[in-house]
């Protein structure tokens, strides 16, 4: 056996790859917490107005897209965003979803008292409101979107003649 070879093996003997073996370790439960994570926490999906406004009767009222109606049920919690001015962050008000009328499409908000003065005068508001409507866990939303683009339709190519 040669010098420089035996040297090698009595240092591979005496390594304890004690730093290797931590990193691993280490390596090993940060993916485990991720994979925990990525099915057991939840995530909340919001559906948002696209306009607001406080009609004759004094109540609130928001207007929600078609197929985001159709996910709202009375009695959901939302959140009442009201802008400010630029430079300062819009002010959050809880509310509830109250009631959704058949022969319109607005929903009726329910404002919780928050002590927050708000202006009833009938009209347009500017602001919106993010209903909760569903919890999802993360791999839930891949799966979703997974099946998004696995039933997208093709584009059916039209037959060729053949040409004589």
């Amino acid at each position: 056996m040669s010098i420089q070879f035996s040297r090698s093996m009595r240092s591979l003997r005496l390594d304890s790859f004690r730093a290797t073996r931590i990193g691993l370790i280490f390596a090993i439960i940060l993916m485990l917490a991720l994979i925990v994570w990525f099915f057991m926490a939840k995530v909340t999906l919001y559906e948002v107005s696209s306009t607001l406004e406080w009609n004759a009767e004094a109540k609130l009222m928001a207007t929600f897209a078609e197929e985001a109606r159709a996910r709202l049920r009375p009695g959901m919690p939302a959140i009442l965003r009201l802008p400010q001015s630029p430079d300062q962050p819009a002010t959050t008000i809880p509310a509830v979803v109250f009631d959704l009328p058949r022969d319109s499409e607005q929903v009726e908000i329910l404002v919780l008292p928050s002590g927050l003065p708000l202006d009833t005068q009938p009209g347009k508001l500017t602001g919106q409101v993010e209903a909760e409507v569903e919890y999802v866990t993360p791999a839930e939303l891949v799966l979703r979107t997974s099946g998004k683009f696995l039933n997208r339709s093709q584009v059916p190519v039209s037959p060729q003649t053949p040409q004589e």
